[in-house]
């Protein structure tokens, strides 16, 4: 078994079996993105066209509808006539670009992230979208990506497009922890937190949720390094 510095440097590149189906999606993916990044800008912060934010919250009504459809609490008929309109400006986020509608209307979208995957774009400096805390190390890219699909197939039935991970930090105290947040791209879940450590083969999630996460389950020294404390 690699050590915990070697997991974190080589992204724990070993977990082949969790990553299998997404290689066979790989070029259809790929083609999505191309399609819908195709009149929008290619990198930075500038703000994407109303038609390549439109398609990329399609994508995300459909999979969802798709693989979520007791988790709707919107009317389809109320969003599309929504969408028709010009959007909000929105802002860039590391979860994806971010639009709010102050006064929806019943059955009308409240807030989106849509994510940067499907925009074709990347920013420079984005706000944090999720949870923040002092503390810890910022971890390989490849790490993120890896802790990614395990949150993905353990926590969000294997959508992608669920929700956003954010905000991966690994404990200066005890590197075997990550500290981990979720930001939902459609509006029907709050914002979450979590912790995982370092499992036979992948990364592990210890503890999931909005309050109170890791408490009797996460060393209280990590716990206070990130900023959290147990009752």
């Amino acid at each position: 078994m690699k050590s915990v510095p070697e997991l974190l440097l080589m992204g724990t590149t070993h977990i082949n079996k969790v990553r299998s189906p997404k290689k066979l999606m790989l070029i259809p993916s790929l083609l999505l993105v191309l399609l819908l990044s195709a009149c929008g800008p290619a990198s930075g912060d500038a703000r994407p066209s109303d038609s390549n934010l439109v398609n990329g919250i399609n994508l995300l009504l459909n999979t969802f509808a798709k693989n979520h459809p007791k988790l709707i609490n919107w009317k389809t008929d109320a969003v599309k006539n929504q969408l028709k309109l010009k959007l909000p400006t929105g802002v860039s986020t590391d979860a994806g670009w971010y639009l709010k509608w102050n006064d929806p209307r019943p059955g009308e979208l409240s807030q989106v992230y849509v994510p940067w995957t499907l925009l074709g774009q990347y920013p420079n400096n984005p706000q944090p979208a999720g949870y923040t805390y002092p503390g810890g190390n910022l971890v390989p890219q490849t790490t993120v990506g890896d802790l990614t699909t395990v949150i993905q197939n353990s926590q969000m039935q294997g959508d992608e497009y669920f929700a956003a991970v954010t905000g991966v930090r690994s404990s200066k105290i005890n590197p075997q922890w990550l500290i981990f947040s979720t930001v939902s791209y459609l509006p029907v879940t709050d914002n979450a937190y979590g912790f995982a450590t370092v499992g036979k083969k992948h990364w592990v999630i210890t503890d999931f949720g909005t309050a109170n996460v890791g408490c009797g389950k996460v060393p209280v020294e990590v716990e206070s390094e990130f900023g959290f404390k147990c009752p």
